[in-house]
Order: C-alpha cells, then structure tokens, then sequence
C-alpha cells in the first residue's frame, strides 16, 4: 500500500489488489501516485471538474476482480478496463483498474502499455470529478494526461 499527500495535497493511494500481477504494471506504484496527483491537482483548478474528490484510491486488479466489481455495483457482466466510484470534498474517489484488460486492450490498439494506462486513468478520473461522457470530458482527459506528461518530465520512461 502506498500513500501520499504533498504539502496539503490531496492524497492519493494504490493499492495492489492482485499482489501476483504486480509485475505487469506499465508503471511502478511511485509513477501512478505522482500522475494521479498531478491529475487530481488539476482537476481542482479546472472549472469542469463539477466536483473533484480530495484524493483516489486506485486498485489494481485482474480480469476476475472487476469482473466481481462490474457485476455487483453495475450489473453487467464480464471485465472492464477502469471502473470510478464518486468521492467528494471529503471523500476519497476510487479507480478500479484491470491489468489482464489494459494489457489485452494495447495489443488491440496498438498503445504501448504505460500510454494506454493514462489515458484509463485520466478517463476515470474524468468520471470521478463528475462527468459524463462528451467534449467537457475529453478536455478535462486531455488536461489530466497532459498534467501527468508534465509530471513526468525529465523522468527516464520507456513510452
């Protein structure tokens, strides 16, 4: 489990649900809490977050975690690749992640895995601050992508 809050921030926190697939996640648990505050950072300076949550737990699961997650809280049936449940101002928000999903998906469209990954968490996070989607949503995920690139910077990546 990996915590975070910098200077007042908001918090952010990964937790590996799937400790055994760890290994397969595009970017290490210290890259995801710095993106995730970078996008969160931004989504409380950004006028179409309706309502951006003090901090994000994301959990990365397997195919059949949020499989379980999709059908109990959704009810639909089979893997996804990003589930987002809501917080507020004084509740974190949750991402569910599926490693066997992003893996499958970057073969499909040809993204290296570590692209793939942000774009899905800027996607959930564009669900976590309130939107549907639409144009407000694709800005506000261009705007999250584009804050965890800066947050990146200078940072030797392999995408």
């Amino acid at each position: 489990m990996n915590a975070a809050r910098n200077a007042g921030g908001p918090a952010v926190r990964v937790v590996p649900g799937t400790p055994a697939l760890a290994w397969l996640l595009p970017l290490d648990q210290r890259v995801l809490t710095r993106v995730l505050t970078a996008m969160l950072r931004a989504a409380q300076g950004d006028r179409r977050a309706v309502l951006p949550p003090c901090g994000v737990d994301l959990h990365i699961l397997d195919d059949a975690g949020i499989s379980a997650a999709n059908r109990r809280f959704l009810g639909c049936v089979g893997p996804t690749n990003v589930l987002s449940f809501p917080g507020d101002a004084s509740l974190p928000g949750a991402l569910l992640l599926s490693l066997d999903t992003l893996r499958r998906e970057c073969l499909l469209y040809g993204q290296e895995p570590a692209v793939h990954c942000l774009r899905l968490l800027a996607h959930g996070m564009g669900h976590l601050c309130g939107l549907d989607h639409g144009p407000a949503m694709d800005g506000l995920c261009a705007g999250f992508v584009a804050a965890a690139d800066a947050a990146l910077q200078g940072q030797t990546r392999s995408f």
